[in-house]
């Protein structure tokens, strides 16, 4: 078999290319070399950011999480390109636009911290000023590279579009690089943004919906629920948390309000140990069977692998489809 090998991208417009790969190259770096650049984040298989499906053809793939792609999928002809090597020819379908992927990457967005908080056990308020309001697609996240770093990592941004005045929840990890940079930050601190990314965020169309958070997912949450605010709002939606204990929830005076103003919302809390009265001992997923979900439901779960793997189960077990399920998972 010859070294190089075509390999075929398609996109959800129906815009095909064709690129010529050596064998053992991964795609999104055969892509990049292409002038395409793949939506990708973690760029290790622990995120699913890139996830894409296998239409013809093998690949082999290193190591990845397998809660964010189970074996059953990944039987299905699921792939994640950042750690697909090309072994032969092979098609490609991506689940977006050609468009995002022939943009190129704008430059950075000067930042400068506003404050830093701890508001629950291992959860960090970040606020962040930019020069001028930014928008994007509520749910969607930034890299944020603090200033004399070699690192970056991705959060979800809390607030509303719009808005020069940026929030984000930060789980805290020991000894995590981002973690020990947030522990001493301060206000004044520079930083940079990349400009919004992602497709998980809110859909404007006529169902109810569900939306399940682990942990800081529900950052994502907050700005589609804030979004919603003074919009005339028909359709139920549900909001499902779940957290270790009780002491590792937060935002639920900014929940109590939204849940006020925008018609039709319920919001239900989960914990794993130490359960009061307002929450359910177990897991947020555990809620799901017995909602009684209107089949046009549209899910979004946002958490650890684990929690979204859950999620996808207990929305399939419900009857809901597959292709209903939207999904943002982080290590």
């Amino acid at each position: 078999m010859s070294s190089i090998v075509p390999v075929t991208l398609l996109f959800s417009d129906g815009v095909a290319h064709r690129l010529d790969v050596p064998c053992g190259k991964k795609i999104v770096e055969a892509a990049s070399e292409a002038g395409l650049n793949l939506l990708t984040d973690c760029s290790n298989g622990q995120c699913g950011t890139c996830t894409a499906q296998l239409l013809s053809g093998t690949v082999e793939m290193e190591d990845y999480d397998t809660a964010v792609l189970p074996d059953e999928d990944r039987d299905a002809g699921t792939v994640l390109p950042c750690v697909c090597r090309v072994t032969g020819p092979c098609a490609v379908e991506l689940p977006y636009e050609s468009a995002e992927a022939l943009a190129e990457e704008p430059a950075p967005i000067d930042g400068e911290v506003v404050a830093v908080s701890r508001i629950a056990s291992e959860t960090m308020r970040l606020e962040i000023s930019i020069p001028e309001s930014i928008q994007f697609e509520p749910g969607q996240y930034v890299r944020i590279h603090p200033a004399g770093t070699d690192f970056h990592r991705s959060y979800s941004m809390a607030n509303l579009p719009g808005s020069n005045h940026l929030e984000f929840f930060v789980r805290l990890v020991p000894d995590g690089s981002f973690s020990n940079w947030l522990n001493g930050a301060k206000a004044g601190d520079k930083v940079e943004l990349s400009v919004p990314h992602g497709t998980f965020f809110l859909r404007d169309e006529e169902r109810p919906r569900l939306f399940v958070a682990g942990g800081t997912g529900v950052a994502p949450f907050l700005s589609m629920l804030r979004s919603m605010n003074g919009k005339s709002q028909s359709q139920p939606t549900t909001v499902l948390i779940g957290a270790r204990t009780p002491g590792h929830l937060f935002a639920l005076d900014e929940l109590k309000a939204l849940r006020e103003a925008v018609p039709h919302v319920q919001v239900r809390l989960a914990v794993e140990q130490d359960a009061n009265a307002e929450c359910h001992e177990g897991y947020a997923t555990d809620l799901i069977s017995g909602l009684g979900l209107d089949p046009a439901t549209r899910v979004y779960l946002c958490g650890p692998p684990p929690m979204v793997e859950a999620g996808r189960k207990a929305a399939e077990a419900a009857g809901l489809p597959k292709q209903d399920v939207l999904c943002e998972r982080f290590a």
